[in-house]
């Protein structure tokens, strides 16, 4: 496999499915035994017949290499992530070419915490960057690069800091005082100003998959486990009692698409969240309430709530926080998570100020006011262009 391909695989293995990438794996050894049955299956051949299984077998056997391929792939990336952060001797079963991309991480990384260690010098009040941040985000722009070890890594570094002016008193050896002026390095907190700093000094476009790259990759190697891809991560929410709701329900305009919308994510109250899980019984999480309720009526979604917020945009289909009316999507953005806008959370408006969201937090549907304005981030209306 040639350098820039298998590195486009393996980047793309860095971030979970999430309902808008490659199948998953449970999905791939479907295929693969099914492929495999077709082949061996004597009865089969004889019904479809010698030559339309002969024509079929190359079709089926570039599935199983595929799987092959994939599967070894994942188990490659989840391994260079450990060792590239973490250390450790390369296993002798990983390809040439990703040891190549590990080994040169590595010295990245070595050239990168020298200059972080140089750049924490000169912040005050106990600042320190998160090494971990700033070494995933290297990663997933750089691993499977030619020689990303040759990088002006200072200068990378730099992107996540911006210099401030201070003033001071000090004292001389004579007892007389005088106001000094000097400078500081403080972390920048905003991502989109810390990518955009990266855009600059590389000359590179920074797509919505490096960001959500970087992300994964962070969460694997600081805690081990995949980053969250949606939730609220809020405390602030008010749950409204069952007998509250039909007084909600009739102040609802009657017959619109948006009032139907309502209805049918009241229906859903109550029923527990998980992403893992959504739509397998009434298991739901943000997304999927709004891709189930939006379904009954007729209008389909993409799966995640990021890919519903670009949807709304693409589409003409945003109106703003003054015209919000029942049935619209909320969208917020509560961590950075690399995805469109870094939407982590959407719900249905319910009108006065509330809204019905699969919660995170709250591990159920709930009814509550409209949390969090800071972080809304976006409003749609998926049924505008029905009523056209």
């Amino acid at each position: 496999m040639n350098r820039n391909l298998s590195s486009k695989i393996y980047s793309a293995l860095a971030v979970r499915n999430g309902g808008d990438g490659m199948a998953d794996p449970a999905t791939l050894t479907a295929m693969a035994k099914a492929a495999a049955a077709v082949l061996s299956d004597e009865r089969t051949r004889k019904t479809v017949g010698w030559a339309i299984a002969a024509i079929l077998s190359p079709f089926i056997l570039i599935i199983v290499l595929i799987c092959s391929l994939l599967f070894g792939t994942t188990n490659h990336n989840n391994t260079a992530v450990e060792l590239c952060f973490h250390g450790g001797v390369i296993p002798g079963s990983i390809p040439a070419d990703y040891r190549e991309y590990i080994g040169d991480m590595r010295q990245s990384f070595t050239l990168i915490d020298n200059a972080i260690i140089a750049v924490n010098a000169g912040m005050e009040d106990g600042g320190n960057l998160d090494d971990y941040r700033v070494k995933a985000i290297f990663y997933s722009l750089f691993f499977g690069a030619e020689s990303p070890s040759r990088l002006e890594h200072r200068k990378y570094v730099d992107c996540f800091v911006t210099y401030e002016e201070r003033t001071r008193i000090v004292e001389n050896d004579d007892g007389t005082i005088f106001e000094e002026t000097y400078t500081v390095l403080v972390p920048i907190n905003s991502l989109p100003e810390i990518y955009n700093n990266i855009r600059e000094l590389f000359e590179r476009t920074i797509t919505y998959e490096n960001q959500a790259n970087a992300n994964e990759i962070y969460y694997r190697a600081l805690y081990g486990i995949g980053a969250p891809m949606e939730n609220d991560d809020s405390t602030m929410w008010e749950e409204w009692l069952p007998e509250q709701l039909n007084e909600v329900l009739s102040d609802l305009p009657a017959g619109e698409t948006g009032s139907k919308a309502v209805e049918l994510a009241f229906s859903r109250l109550g029923h527990p969240y998980s992403q893992a899980k959504r739509g397998q019984g009434n298991y739901t999480d943000c997304s999927y309430l709004v891709l189930w309720t939006y379904r009954q009526l007729g209008i389909i979604l993409p799966g995640t709530a990021a890919a519903q917020g670009k949807y709304c945009v693409d589409n003409g289909l945003t109106v703003s926080k003054a015209n919000l009316a029942p049935g619209d999507l909320v969208f917020w953005s509560h961590n950075p998570n690399g995805r469109y806008m870094n939407i982590t959370h959407v719900g249905v408006y319910a009108g006065d100020g509330k809204v019905v969201d699969a919660s995170y937090g709250k591990g159920k549907v709930v009814y509550r006011d409209l949390f969090d304005s800071k972080q809304q981030v976006l409003y749609g209306r998926p049924y505008a262009d029905k009523q056209k």
